[in-house]
């Protein structure tokens, strides 16, 4: 921040800005936009003033958690590089906080002081030819009312003709006293982890599901997925970037990341690369401890439980810029340490999946090797293996000292391009790494807003924990933190009745008076009516009036099998066999245009694609076929070749559909 007005008082009180300003990044160099900035560029002299690390607006709330303590960091930053060694001194001032509120009409309570400290006297050291100090900790140990809403106002001092604002100088912490974390939610010898992609997604959805006999969570960790380690250009300084759907939640933990810790749940930040040289595979020993360092201060201001690192989407270089190394996971592990050895009591996880990368060793995007008698497996709380619905059982071996209670093989990718979850998905897989001793259960990418995951986390959690999950029946959008009431469907019976499906595309085919086919166009949407019946209880159904042909499907009706939630219409099939009534034997078939006939149908191993489908969120049954041209319709062999009932029709159904009950 730069400010126009000054007076040479060395006094500068620390507050998170003032009222009306903007949080526009999550880096330590954002700027919060208090006016013209540009004035004090022009004015002789040097002026300093205190900031928050990680990024922090005015009036951010630091949590005490029951008994534990919590911690705020500060530095202080000059308008220009230092001709010679500035020294600047916070203190704790009650009296700064009365000011600010006498100014803003606000009414904060003064947290207990005797409850507060800050590291090395308050202390801290702006070299030569820079401009920043390193942070001063400040020290919140536990003694407010839980319930009540705090403030600390800390000043600071600087000496050697530091010129200092008169105007918006107050930075101020809200502190906020809370019960402590429930710590028993353990279900059994696994952890289940999920990331949320925040660009589109909420994580309170996580909170929403839990083990009908326990109660407890389903999920044991979310991790807020993603902010990004990026360069400094123009002082090569490694630090971490927050976009705007980051930035938003951290602006908000009270509303989105608190009420998932008051559940027990832990909840981390996710860091991945981001197109510039920054990386975790290559930072001096000195750029590692740095970093670790700027971590901590996110971890400790906005109450998060953890670190994840995904070393995807970083440009190494082979000749690396002064500052970083050559890639290796030995410097990726070094980092790994220092985040260890300064945040011993948070989670330290890591996301992997590259085995032979172009030009580089294998598992380079993997943590290996001791740092000062440590291994990577021991520094770590977990790994994971990154490619989706893929089972790598004995991959941990690749790094050293992990332990399979330590690493997911089988991580589950669960929105819609997977089918929820359901694609690819194999339920003894899990029961093999449970069997095996895997201790790490991961999920990647959920679209509550889509899907009643009850079905997809039972199936995995009936063999990991031998429970069911329940959905509350309550979903969020991103940036709400009201629940919204969906319509959960459970239960075999629940599917019985009559439904409006609604198709996502259909196809037109033009046919001469040759009865030739000559060309197709997209026609859009369908809707019709189907009815689902009882065929074997709590196993398959009987749909009947499926698509194109329903005077077809009405007589001979398709078969949906139900494997708790998850549901299935396997193609081919038989639905009616040749008989003396009607001669005709009819199955359901892929089909799409034709170029020869004017309907083609396809049979073969390739062509056993089953539609799969489940439930979302409002209830309704989401089918999902084998691509936008394709639709499955009753056919029947004539002189060797699979033909529609007939031609007469406006379209043909195709794509994927949804059901809703009526």
């Amino acid at each position: 921040m730069k400010y126009i007005n000054h007076v040479k008082s060395g006094l500068l009180a620390m507050a998170f800005a003032c009222a009306g300003m903007c949080f526009t990044g999550c880096e330590d160099d954002v700027i919060i936009k208090t006016g013209d900035l540009g004035k004090l560029e022009t004015v002789d002299g040097m002026y300093g003033y205190v900031k928050s690390a990680a990024g922090a607006r005015q009036l951010t709330s630091i949590s005490v958690f029951g008994s534990e303590a919590s911690t705020g960091h500060l530095y202080f930053e000059l308008s220009k590089a230092a001709e010679q060694d500035v020294t600047v001194t916070f203190s704790v001032d009650e009296a700064a906080l009365s000011a600010y509120n006498t100014a803003h009409g606000t009414a904060y309570k003064m947290y207990p002081t005797d409850k507060l400290s800050l590291t090395n006297g308050g202390t801290a050291t702006i070299k030569a030819g820079e401009q920043k100090s390193a942070s001063v900790e400040l020290n919140i140990n536990a003694g407010g009312t839980i319930g009540e809403t705090y403030a600390v106002a800390v000043s600071a001092s600087a000496n050697n003709g530091v010129e200092v604002s008169t105007n918006n100088q107050t930075y101020i912490y809200l502190v906020k006293p809370l019960a402590a974390i429930p710590e028993n939610i353990s279900k059994g010898d696994v952890r289940t982890m999920c990331f949320v992609e925040v660009n589109d997604e909420s994580i309170l959805n996580c909170g929403e599901y839990t083990m009908k006999n326990s109660g407890k969570p389903f999920f044991d960790i979310v991790s807020i997925f993603a902010a990004n380690i990026n360069v400094d250009s123009k002082t090569g300084r490694v630090h971490i970037f927050c976009n705007d759907q980051v930035s938003f939640l951290l602006q908000n933990v009270d509303k989105f990341v608190r009420p998932l810790q008051a559940k027990g749940i832990k909840v981390n930040l996710s860091i991945l690369g981001n197109h510039d040289e920054a990386g975790m595979g290559n930072l001096s020993p000195e750029a590692a401890a740095d970093f670790a360092k700027e971590l901590k201060a996110y971890m400790d201001i906005y109450g998060l439980d953890g670190v994840d690192f995904d070393d995807e989407y970083t440009s190494y270089k082979d000749d690396p810029s002064p500052g970083f190394l050559p890639r290796s996971r030995e410097n990726y592990c070094r980092l790994i340490y220092e985040c260890r050895k300064i945040m011993p009591d948070k989670l330290l996880g890591v996301y992997e999946y590259q085995t032979e990368p172009d030009g580089y060793p294998k598992y380079i995007d993997s943590p290996t090797g001791t740092v000062e008698g440590k291994s990577a497996g021991e520094l770590v709380d977990y790994m994971c293996y990154g490619t989706y619905q893929r089972y790598v059982k004995g991959r941990e071996v690749n790094m050293t000292g992990l332990t399979k209670e330590k690493y997911c093989p089988y991580s589950l990718k669960i929105n819609d391009e997977y089918d929820g979850g359901w694609s690819r998905f194999n339920q003894e897989t899990v029961r093999d790494a449970k069997e095996a001793g895997y201790g790490l259960q991961v999920f990647y990418n959920p679209k509550p807003q889509m899907y009643n995951y009850s079905y997809f986390f039972t199936a995995v959690s009936s063999i990991l924990f031998g429970d069911e999950v329940e959905w509350s029946g309550y979903y969020y959008t991103r940036t709400s933190a009201a629940p919204i009431k969906g319509k959960p469907l459970s239960g075999y019976d629940a599917l019985l009745g009559d439904w409006s499906a609604t198709s996502s595309n259909s196809l037109f085919v033009y046919i001469d008076e040759t009865n030739t086919p000559k060309w197709w166009d997209w026609s859009g949407s369908q809707t019709f009516d189907v009815r689902i019946e009882e065929k074997e209880a709590g196993k398959s159904y009987y749909v009947y009036g499926w698509g194109t042909y329903p005077e077809i499907t009405n007589k001979y009706p398709l078969v949906m099998e139900y494997n708790g939630g998850n549901f299935s219409i396997p193609v081919p099939q038989t639905i009616h066999k040749a008989d003396a009534t009607d001669p005709i034997t009819w199955e359901m078939c892929w089909g799409t245009y034709g170029k020869v006939n004017v309907w083609n149908f396809y049979t073969g191993e390739d062509y056993t694609i089953p539609i799969t489908g489940t439930i979302d969120v409002n209830g309704n049954l989401k089918l999902y076929g084998a691509g936008n041209r394709w639709g499955i319709d009753p056919c029947h062999e004539v002189d060797g070749t699979l033909v529609p009932p007939h031609m007469n029709v406006k379209s043909h159904i195709t794509e994927n559909y949804t059901l809703t009950k009526k």
